[in-house]
């Protein structure tokens, strides 16, 4: 059993993920994550080879109901929703410090591409820039927010409610 906070799962190869399937190589090293939004429990693809599957069906971004069955490689988990007995109140999610950052128009453009799990070439493609022009925007957003991995831009990128753009 793999229990999930507010600050989500990532699943992948890497030793560096909360679940790690180094076995399997039908999975990427940064694969996937689940992440919250509004109570709302997401699977996002991190832009991963084989991609992700929810009760068979591929899926980039999933909102995930109790009894879904995800596929990452050739690994399979049911999500699970639990609620605990003895809470008196709903839980709340207390939003990530990041989220109150203030971004340019060009830099949410860029987390939006981020979320999508595009790379730096393709992103710079769609916003008719270079792709170091797209370093650069990143290297700001990591400056503002103190988040590195693109996995953690992804989430704060659904956090602003930017893939729903």
């Amino acid at each position: 059993m793999i229990r999930l906070t507010d600050l989500g799962v990532t699943i992948g190869r890497d030793p560096t993920n909360d679940v790690t399937l180094e076995e399997d190589k039908l999975v990427s090293r940064s694969h996937a994550e689940i992440v919250v939004r509004n109570e709302q429990w997401y699977l996002v693809d991190l832009g991963s080879r084989n991609g992700s599957v929810v009760n068979g069906r591929s899926a980039r971004r999933y909102p995930l109901r109790d009894g879904d069955i995800i596929g990452i490689g050739s690994t399979h988990f049911e999500f699970v929703l639990e609620s605990d007995p003895h809470d008196t109140e709903p839980a709340e999610i207390v939003p990530r410090d990041e989220s109150s950052v203030s971004f340019t128009e060009r830099e949410r453009d860029v987390l939006r591409l981020i979320s999508e799990g595009l790379t730096d070439k393709i992103i710079a493609e769609r916003l008719f820039i270079s792709a170091n022009t797209v370093r650069s925007y990143l290297e700001r957003i990591r400056e503002k927010t103190g988040l590195h991995r693109r996995s953690e831009l992804t989430r704060l990128a659904i956090e602003l409610g930017l893939d729903d753009q």
